[in-house]
This record gives C-alpha cells, structure tokens and sequence, in this order.
C-alpha cells in the first residue's frame, strides 16, 4: 500500500471513529487500522489525531475484556490495545501519561509469556510490542519510577537470566534503568541484581570472541549501578564475584592492546570499589601474583599517562587515570586494614616502590598544573632553579576549568589516601604541594557552602510548593539536582593533615596558606550537615578536623589566642557540647577533648562559671558514664564498650586535660563536688586495683581526687 493510500485510510477511519456508536464499530475500525499501518510509519500529528479519537478509556476496556469476537484468539482485544499502546508510547507527550504509566503491570504480563494460546510468531509480536512500550516509558523520570515500582526491573531480570524471547532489550532496559536511577534501581529485589550478575558473569568467563570486552563494559555499566555493600563489609561476597574474579585474572596475564587494558582496567577498578582489592585474593591461582600484577600495571598507566604529557594529552586520558587511581587507593586500604595478605616481604617491598612511582607522577602532575594556570607562586621553591615553559596560553576562566575537572579532583583523592598513610615517603614533595592543595580546597569549600545555600532555598520552595498545593516533589528533586555535583575535596586531606600539622616545616607552610580559617569553616559546614541528617560521612569528618584543631593547640597554643577561628570554637564547645546526643560517644568525646584543650589555653574571663558551668557539668557526666559496676567489677559502660578501642585514648587524654583545668579554674572544684563525682571516685579507689580497673584508668582517678584535693588544702 503506498503511503498516499495509507493516509487516506487513517483519515478516513479517524473520521469514523468519532462517529461511531459502539465498542465493536470502534474494533473493527481499529482492526482495519492496524491491518494497514504500522504504528512507526505515522508521524506525530498522526499518532495525536489517533489518541484524540480513541484515548485511553477504549484501550482500559480491551485489556479487561474477556468476551472476544466468535472465531478470534482470546487475547485479540489485548493484542489490539498493545498495538495502540505501542504507536501512544512512540510520542513524547504521551510516555509520562498517568494512563500509559498505569500499564506496567500489563506489560509485565506480556514479557512474562502469559499469553500461552497465541502461536510463536503472535506471541513474539506482542513481545516485541510489550518492549517497544518499556522503551518509550524508560525514557521518562516518570517512567523509571513506574518501571522499578511495578515491578518491571524483576521481570526483566527473569527474562534475561532465562535467555527469554528478546532477553537481549530486557538487558538494554535494564541497562538504561541503572544509568539514569543507580542503586535505586534493585531497590524493590536485590536478589535481582545478583540473578542478571551471574549470568552475565558466566558469559563473561567463557567467551572467547570480540563480545568478551562488549560484556565487560555492560558490566561496568551494572556494577557502577550496584546496590552492593562497599568494600567495608570485608565479609561480603555476592555469588558471580568468585567467576568474574577469575575470568578478570586470566584476562589480566594476557597480552592486551591499549584499549583492550583500559577497558580491563576500568572494570578492576569498579570492582575494587565495590568489594575491595580483596577480589584479587579471591582468584583461584597466583593469588598474590594478580595483585601485584594489578597494582603494577595501574602504577604503569599512571606514571605513562602522567609524565611528561600536557594538561589537554592528560585529560584525554582522565577515564583511564580514574580507573588506576581507585586501584592504587583499594590497595593502600587493604593493607592498611591488615588483612590477611599472602605476600613476602619483598613483594610488599615491590608493591610499595610501585606505587611510589605513581604518586611521585601524581605530585609532578598537580605541580605542573599550579604553574601552568596561574598559581605558581603557590608551589614556588626558594631553592629550586626549575623554569617552567608554558606550553599554551590559556585565559583565566580555561585555568579555572583545568583546576576544577574531575581528574584534579581524583587526583587529589587519591594523594590525600597516601599522605594518610605514608607520613614518611614523598614528604618533602608533599609539603610543597600544600599550599596549592589548600588553594583547591578553598575553591571546593566554596562550592559546598554555595550549594549549602541552594539546599536550604530548595527546601523553602518545597514548603512554598507544598502549601500552594503545587509540585512538592519536583521542587525537591531540582533543589538536589543543583548540589547533586559539589565535589568535597577537604575530605579526602583532612586524615593526612591531621599527620602533617605535627611536622614543623608542613605545619607552619599550612598556617601560612590559611589552614586555620579554612578548617575553621569546614568544621561549621560538616557540623550543619551532620545536624540535620544529609551527610553520613559528616560524623567522620567531623572527627578528623578535631584531631588536626587538637593537634594544633598542642603544638601552636599561642593560636587560640590569636586566631578567631578559636575563640569561635571555645564558643561552640561551651554552648553545644551539652546538646550532643549522649549515645553519639564519638562526636561527644571529640568536642569535649577540643573544648578542654581550649578552655585550659584561654583567659579565665572566657571561661567564666556562667559561660562554661553547664560544659562542665555535661564533662563530669559524660566521663563518669564510660564505666558502670558489674557484679562488683567495674567495667567499660555498654554504650562505650563498641567503640572503646578509639575511644579509651580519648577518655584517658580528657581526664587528664579535665584535672589541669580543676586546678587552674577557681570555681571548678566546687562544681565537681557538688556532683557528686569526688565521692564516687572515692569510692571506686577504695576497691583493691583488681576489681577491673587497668593502671591508667587507675591513675586518672587518682589525679581528679589529687587535684580536687590540692585545691582543697590551698
């Protein structure tokens, strides 16, 4: 039929239908319709005028119906609504309709095969017509809910995992669902994810032909979508990771072409990330043969793709870079975790020099990107004769970009996991760095803050929304879509400076780069974002720039009083330490170290009984909680014991910082006693040293009794 023929059909059954009187005037007419066309030869308008004559009511009732026309397959009046939903689902307008969402479940039923009465080849077209319409719902924020609410995500990972008629679109779908939605994707059934693994894990294995690397980005795809535990449940081992462990292994000791490596690479990598490098361990042979292997050939990328090239040579290379970067990080965790490694000395030997190599190339690398767009100065050496050839002009706003692309940023990452863990190796390199590092992460703080804004105006509009009855959700969504990008540089340094500000020369070239103001602004943001709930990580964070303030008082007291950032934080001790959550033990011995630290190194008129008497007596509460009788023995409380390994330090140091202060601030002591703190400790001294108090638990008694005693007989 030619398509002056065809169009003059469709006019005339459109005509038609609006005047037709029943149900079966309509099915025939739509039954000569779809005879004559097929739905993706009609254009848009065509495909509207048909909606605007038929909607979605007619399309309800076929799907419901189960009375059919004497002689005609039983699923007719459902073939036709497919067909109709398969021409509605090609127009943009109509995929997110409430109606056509509505339909998953059909849909579902269709991918399943429950239509058994219908031949092969009907029963493959409706298949196919089930499929067209999960691609034009897939292709909606909409849609991706539906799909993963409705349950489509499990059938389509039985239909794949069953090698089902058109498995192949059900892994596109999946695929696309995981792109645009992650985690949330498995959410409805995890099991599901591991059913669509293990299939593809096991192709992956045995495959011997050119679709081997096609399933290892499909795979990169998934795992970079996973709703897998990371690599800090070191107990976890999901069902395909022992096959793609072992197929990666034997992939790794072939002799690879560069694209080929980069693609291996990069699934080591997303691997890595997921489950740790503790999957090189899990291969069957060569156990530490393939970790070595894996690191060197990482540190390898690193060092070729780093070292003498250009800023734009490096950049096109940034996908590759990323990939050995979680590598080399994975594997400066495992060994630091202190795993069990089936390694000699030697070999550590051999994988520390290895990553030497590449961290020294990194440092090269962000060096020569300081002095090449325009922050020179900050990585100036008095003693060094290096002239610097600027390759390329560039204006300030490309500059901007460089310093700001996600390769500097991981690069960045990964160094900061080194300096936490190497304080020795690479120091001096690193301590010239520094004030290029901060510069960075000034600019990175800066964007958290302007997004902190944002946040918090998103939020206003929601409230706007929700009372003016208007889109609530879609206001929220776009409030987190604008901070949805924010990188937290900080984060990644703040372990290593907690290292570095005890070293002289690093600690006053930090100092000299504003270290104290910056810190000083990313404690308050980290304590906003920990009060209200939006960042898990804000806890640990938080933790870690207490010890780098602690860190500084003992080594710089002088900066508490001429730092204002200080006095800020005395304030925020002596005001919100009370207010912590009594079984939040780790953020609460944190603050109270830092405060005591302060108070005891502050002027008598900033730590007065009114300002600082409600800090104290939280203090004596909190300190005395750490240990409770238990028959007859005295023992670490039960909501300390969890956390005591990390905790029993602190304990300890605030003890002792808390007898200094009882001795230096006059009004103290009577605070203390009217506790009722000296009469339990009385107490608990008069017991033999046996009844399971360790020496220093002992000792830091004594002194709190030592010095309220002092005081006393003063």
């Amino acid at each position: 039929m030619d398509e002056k023929k065809e169009g003059s059909v469709l006019l005339h059954c459109l005509k038609t239908l609006k005047t037709a009187k029943s149900d079966t005037e309509i099915f025939a007419l739509l039954l000569l319709v779809t005879k004559a066309l097929q739905a993706e030869k009609l254009d848009s308008t065509d495909r509207k005028r048909l909606f605007e004559a038929i909607g979605f009511d007619f399309i309800d009732r076929l799907i419901i119906s189960d009375e059919v026309p004497e002689g005609c397959p039983d699923y007719t009046y459902k073939a036709l609504a497919l067909t109709l939903l398969a021409c509605y689902s090609t127009e943009p307008q109509l995929q997110s309709h409430s109606s056509m969402l509505s339909k998953v479940s059909f849909l579902n039923e269709i991918i399943l095969g429950n239509f058994c009465s219908a031949a092969e080849v009907e029963s493959q077209k409706l298949v196919d017509e089930a499929y067209q319409c999960l691609f034009g719902l897939a292709s909606t924020d909409a849609g991706w809910n539906h799909l993963i609410n409705g349950r489509t995500v499990s059938v389509l990972s039985q239909a794949f995992s069953n090698s089902s008629y058109g498995h192949d679109r059900s892994l596109q779908l999946l695929l696309t669902l995981v792109s645009a939605c992650g985690p949330a994707t498995w959410c409805k059934k995890p099991e599901d994810e591991n059913m669509v693994l293990n299939k593809l894990a096991t192709e992956f294995s045995v495959d011997k032909t050119k679709r081997k690397f096609e399933l290892l980005e499909i795979l990169v795809i998934l795992l970079l979508g996973s709703a897998h535990k990371s690599q800090a449940d070191s107990d976890y081992s999901p069902p395909w990771l022992s096959t793609l462990s072992e197929a990666l292994a034997e992939l790794l000791k072939n002799k690879l072409g560069g694209q080929q490596r980069e693609q291996v690479l990069k699934l080591c990598s997303v691997l890595t990330e997921l489950v740790g490098i503790g999957w090189t361990i899990n291969a069957p042979q060569d156990q530490a043969k393939i970790l070595l292997l894996l690191v060197h050939l990482s540190a390898i990328e690193v060092r070729m793709n780093l070292e003498d090239c250009d800023l734009k040579q490096v950049e096109a290379k940034a996908s590759l870079l990323c990939s050995c970067y979680s590598i080399l990080e994975g594997a400066i965790h495992y060994m630091v975790d202190g795993l069990s490694l089936p390694l000699t000395a030697t070999q550590i030997g051999q994988l520390h020099s290895a990553m030497l190599g590449a961290f020294s190339a990194v440092i090269v690398y962000l060096d020569k990107l300081a002095r090449e767009t325009g922050m020179a100065d900050l990585v100036a050496d008095d003693s060094s004769n290096m002239e610097l050839e600027i390759t390329e002009y560039r204006t300030d706003e490309e500059n901007k970009k460089y310093r700001s692309s996600l390769l500097v940023h991981a690069s960045v990452r990964v160094l900061g996991a080194w300096m936490a863990e190497e304080t020795l190796a690479l120091r001096q390199d690193v301590v010239q760095l520094l004030p290029f590092l901060l510069q960075l992460c000034q600019d990175s703080c800066k964007q958290l803050l302007d997004a902190e804004t944002r946040k918090d105006e998103g939020d206003a509009d929601c409230e706007e929304a929700a009372d003016g009855n208007t889109d609530e959700s879609n206001a929220r969504m776009h409030a987190s879509k604008e901070t949805a990008d924010v990188f937290d540089l900080m984060r990644f340094l703040v372990p290593g400076l907690c290292h570095l500000v005890t070293d002289d020369k690093a600690r006053h070239k930090l100092l000299n780069s504003q270290l104290v103001p910056l810190l000083g602004q990313y404690f308050r943001y980290h304590w906003r974002q920990c009060s209200s709930q939006r960042c898990a990580d804000s806890k640990v964070t938080l933790v870690t720039t207490c010890a780098i303030f602690q860190n500084l008082i003992l080594t710089e007291p002088k900066l508490v009083s001429e730092e204002d950032v200080f006095k800020e934080l005395l304030c925020f001790c002596l005001s919100t330490f009370h207010t912590i959550d009594e079984d939040d033990v780790i953020i609460a011995s944190n603050v109270l170290v830092l405060g005591l630290f302060l108070v005891r190194n502050s002027t008598p008129e900033q730590v007065t009984a009114r300002l600082a008497g409600t800090f104290f007596c939280r203090a004596v509460d909190f300190l005395r909680s750490a240990h409770a009788s238990s028959k007859g023995q005295l023992a670490v409380s039960e909501k300390f014991m969890m956390h005591w390994e990390d905790l029993e330090g602190l304990w300890l140091l605030a003890m002792q910082v808390f007898s200094a202060c009882i001795r230096e601030l006059r009004w103290l002591p009577d605070l203390v006693r009217r506790t009722g703190w000296q009469r339990c400790l009385k107490q608990i001294l008069e017991r033999p040293p046996a009844s399971g108090v360790n020496d220093e638990t002992w000792n830091a008694f004594e002194n709190i009794i030592n010095s309220l005693e002092s005081i006393k007989n003063s």
